[in-house]
């Protein structure tokens, strides 16, 4: 009997002794998947963000807001924090002597990059605004303690303080601190993504998947630990997370927002030697970074830090980085630092290491030849192009991060929208190299009248092929317009950018006249439908996005007229992509009085059907000159519309800046 007692007692203890074995084992295996992970996150964090998701927290659905709110305690201290460190001593102490400088930079959008939460930082609406999503509830509000956001975490309401944002420009993020209870980051320095953008312009709550292109999804969740990942590097100043595999980790930066030491340097060893006891003329003069003085191509390393698509150069690299920071400094040679992903070089060590980890990394940065097709990754297209390579064209060239000539600026030419130099919305920066394309040469080369938009080198050099956070931006590879990059890469070449109503075979035409290009005879649908239009209806996602955008650029209107388009984006607005609908939505409501300023493009069917049959019975009466979707008796054609529809590219699309 005693002898069944211990077997049963051993049996009955088996499991736990297997427990403890086992976690003996995995103690040594999570280290390794930890290690791992941050290699994926640190490799493709600042490339792309198909990192390896962030944890994330889902929100309990169905929530009542007038439910018990459990307001747990939040550790304050373990936020993300200022710190001065490495030399780094923020942009207070510059002010003291660059009060100008200072200033200027005070006024653009890389002071306000990432700001505390305060009356005067936070633009979105927290006057208990109440936001759905997913069947998820979302209170916003603020009071004397700051600004909340209260919704149900799986056991009751939660109110979460919002600790930092970041924009100020087109949107701004929100991201809060959570409560000790909720493992594993709460214990940590780590911060939660509110789930909405705030559209500054349209001054509107958004779902933030709206906001980068992203496929459609059925739910949303927080996103836990972007910011300490990801995000920190560029929207801060020399940041530091060293949050992995610790019990109580630190994550600091020398400031928020991309402040003076970012493109100057460390200001330490200056800011000594100029508050020294010495006699001016005895310290005489301390160098510290000025970008304008470097060559090209190091002064455009100090933009492409962040602007561009880069990794580190060695696997062992990736934890250094996280733990001590960047250790790129101004002046220095980036690529020694880091490594540039290029797309047109995709046998590159590092860069074919990053394609083993995710295959289709490329496609959410380039287009199929290596161009690129988001915003915030400017300099890998400057570094294709022969202006720089060959040339001496860098940033600075164009940009400026302080308001010079202030006084000779126009009303029309706002600094801190581009941080363009003045006259830089002219052909200047071109013509500063190519200076024999003026007046008459200009028009031989450009076959438009002198003053118009297609003589502006921008417009056919840098057209709007990237995409950002509900816009179009300009390429920053200077290329020309051809058409092998419609046809064979999906990309929307300038001259069809410009001519709306145009098909591509018009463009082919034109650019065998005038530039001796091969003389293409193209398929029939380019030979009869706008190249645009055959975008917005049949293309991907990103595609789709741009040519919306394109139907109502304004010299675009100018060449195509405006009458038209209205009828064709309308079937945009039941586009899958939230993106897409977006710039589709923006579109009508330049070209259409009778569209409610309020439309977002989280409207339903039945309203998007109500919009599409005012406008297709409009267009049907007033009859458009531009044959564009028309038949002979320039009636909509609905059936070729409705056939170019079920064309529409599928494929799965993620474009994020």
């Amino acid at each position: 009997m005693n002898l069944w007692i211990v077997i049963a007692f051993f049996v009955l203890l088996l499991p736990v002794w297997v427990r403890l074995y086992t976690q003996q084992i995995q103690r040594s295996r999570i280290i390794t998947t930890v290690l791992l992970l941050l290699l994926g996150v640190m490799l493709v964090g600042c490339f792309s963000d198909s990192a390896p998701e962030s944890p994330e927290l889902r929100p309990e659905v169905n929530n009542s807001i007038d439910g018990k709110v459990n307001v747990r305690p939040v550790n304050t201290e373990r936020s993300p924090v200022v710190e001065a460190s490495d030399s780094y001593v923020g942009s207070s102490y510059c002010i003291k002597c660059h009060a100008d400088q200072h200033a200027s930079w005070d006024e653009s959008y890389h002071q306000s990059m990432t700001q505390l939460p305060s009356k005067e930082t936070v633009l979105g609406d927290f006057n208990d605004v109440t936001l759905q999503l997913d069947g998820v509830t979302y209170r916003l509000e603020y009071d004397d303690d700051g600004y909340w956001v209260e919704t149900n975490l799986g056991d009751g309401l939660t109110r979460l303080p919002i600790k930092l944002l970041t924009g100020s420009h087109h949107m701004q993020l929100y991201w809060f601190a959570l409560p000790d209870s909720v493992p594993p980051e709460g214990p940590k320095r780590i911060l939660g993504l509110m789930p909405f953008s705030y559209l500054v312009s349209e001054k509107a709550w958004v779902p933030r998947r709206s906001t980068f292109l992203h496929p459609p999804v059925q739910s949303e969740n927080f996103e836990v630990g972007r910011w300490n990942a990801t995000c920190l590097r560029c929207h801060s100043t020399h940041p530091k997370a060293d949050y992995f595999g610790k019990e109580n980790p630190l994550t600091t930066v020398a400031e928020f927002g991309i402040s003076c030491e970012a493109c100057h340097g460390p200001g330490k060893e200056h800011v000594d030697f100029y508050e020294s006891e010495k006699e001016p003329q005895v310290r005489g003069l301390h160098q510290i970074v000025n970008p304008l003085e470097l060559d090209h191509r190091r002064a455009s390393h100090v933009c492409a830090n962040c602007h561009g698509a880069t990794s580190v150069k060695q696997r062992g690299d990736a934890q250094a980085w996280h733990e001590q920071g960047n250790s790129f400094r101004p002046g220095d040679d980036l690529l020694e630092h880091r490594h540039l992903i290029r797309a047109t070089r995709p046998t590159e060590a590092m860069t074919a290491e990053l394609l083993q980890h995710d295959p289709t990394l490329f496609e959410s940065v380039f287009w199929a030849d290596g161009m690129v097709r988001v915003t915030g990754r400017e300099y890998s297209g400057l570094v294709e192009s022969a202006c720089h390579l060959e040339g001496k064209l860098s940033c600075l060239s164009c940009h400026t991060m302080h308001n010079d000539g202030a006084a000779e600026r126009s009303a029309d030419d706002p600094w801190n929208d581009d941080q363009l130099r003045v006259g830089m919305r002219s052909n200047k920066a071109c013509i500063d190299c190519h200076q024999d394309y003026t007046g008459l040469k200009l028009t031989q080369h450009t076959h438009h009248l002198g003053a118009s938009q297609g003589s502006k080198c921008y417009n056919c050099h840098m057209p709007h092929t990237s995409y950002g956070l509900l816009k179009a931006a300009r390429s920053h590879q200077i290329s020309n317009p051809s058409v092998p990059e419609t046809l064979l890469v999906g990309r929307q070449n300038a001259c069809n950018n410009c001519h709306i109503d145009k098909t591509l075979q018009w463009t082919a035409d034109h650019l065998h006249e005038w530039y001796g290009h091969e003389k293409k005879e193209l398929p029939d649908a380019h030979q009869k439908i706008s190249s645009v239009v055959l975008a917005l209806l049949a293309g991907d996602a990103g595609q789709r996005a741009l040519a919306a955008w394109a139907l109502s650029w304004e010299p675009a209107l100018e060449a195509s007229g405006r009458t038209w388009q209205g009828s064709i984006l309308a079937y945009g607005l039941n586009d899958p992509y939230d993106a897409p609908r977006w710039m589709a939505v923006n579109s009508l409501k330049k070209l259409e009085s009778s569209i409610d300023s309020k439309l977002t493009a989280q409207l339903s069917e039945t309203e998007a059907e109500a919009i599409r049959l005012m406008l297709v019975t409009r267009a049907e009466v007033e009859r458009p000159t531009q044959n564009v979707l028309r038949k002979q008796d320039g009636s909509l054609d609905m059936s070729l519309l409705e056939f170019l529809l079920k064309q529409r590219n599928e494929r799965r699309m993620y474009l994020q800046e």
